[in-house]
């Protein structure tokens, strides 16, 4: 417990030195003992501005005039396996077939997910291609994305390339044929895998080729672009 002040020597306090200081204006209207005390504004509303950036990873964190992220134009009335030509992958893996399982979907005020895959008729092994895509409408998706990527215990690792979104990695500790990307608020990820197939004659799996790693990427980022210009148009 902390006890009040003493003064040593059992004096008072001295009197003050030089004339007194003036009085204060009295309190504005709704101010003084027992007014709320105003909030301080946000720093976008200061002045009246409506743009808000922060700088991290290189790249620009921006909000709209209401003080929301800005999506980019990023929009969530499409199915990115039917909004993806595949131009690329199908002309290596033949034409994009019928969505390979049913879609995920989830509407949430903070974050928008829809996920789903197709496959492409190559032969002798078939191949499902899976694409994710997540809008997130609230927090800033960079650190985590990094952290994630980061780290190889979470599905992260691969290869840091250039030439689509604000940053991309193609392949990952569990995803060889894998390219996601991170671009303002939007995370997209295409994965290749080929489909459990078997020999009718041996009855045994059949084994998929090796394929080029230079020669997906291509293909891949090629397909990733195309996609993310369909889902702002």
């Amino acid at each position: 417990m902390i006890s009040e002040p003493e003064l040593v020597g059992g004096g008072g306090f001295p009197d003050p030195v030089g004339p007194p200081l003036p009085h204060p204006p009295p309190p504005a209207a709704g101010e003084g003992p027992g007014a709320p005390r105003a909030r301080r504004p946000w720093p976008w509303a200061l002045g009246g501005a409506v743009v808000a950036s922060a700088v991290w990873a290189g790249g620009l964190y921006a909000y709209g005039p209401d003080g929301a992220p800005d999506l980019g134009g990023y929009r969530t009335d499409r199915d990115p396996c039917q909004a993806a030509r595949l131009d690329g992958l199908a002309a290596a893996f033949g034409p994009k077939g019928v969505s390979a399982d049913e879609p995920l979907k989830v509407d949430h005020p903070a974050l928008f997910e829809w996920s789903c895959s197709v496959t492409l008729a190559s032969k002798p092994i078939m191949y499902t291609l899976h694409i994710s895509y997540d809008l997130h409408r609230v927090t800033d998706p960079g650190p985590e994305f990094e952290a994630v990527r980061e780290d190889p215990q979470l599905l992260g690792g691969g290869e840091r390339i250039s030439g689509v979104g604000e940053v991309a990695y193609f392949g990952g500790a569990y995803e060889e044929n894998s390219l996601t990307v991170l671009d303002g608020q939007a995370v997209l990820s295409m994965s290749l895998r080929p489909t459990d197939d078997f020999d009718e004659d041996t009855n045994s799996p059949v084994e998929p080729p090796q394929l080029d790693p230079a020669a997906m990427r291509t293909y891949l980022v090629e397909d990733m672009r195309q996609l993310m210009t369909a889902l702002k148009g």
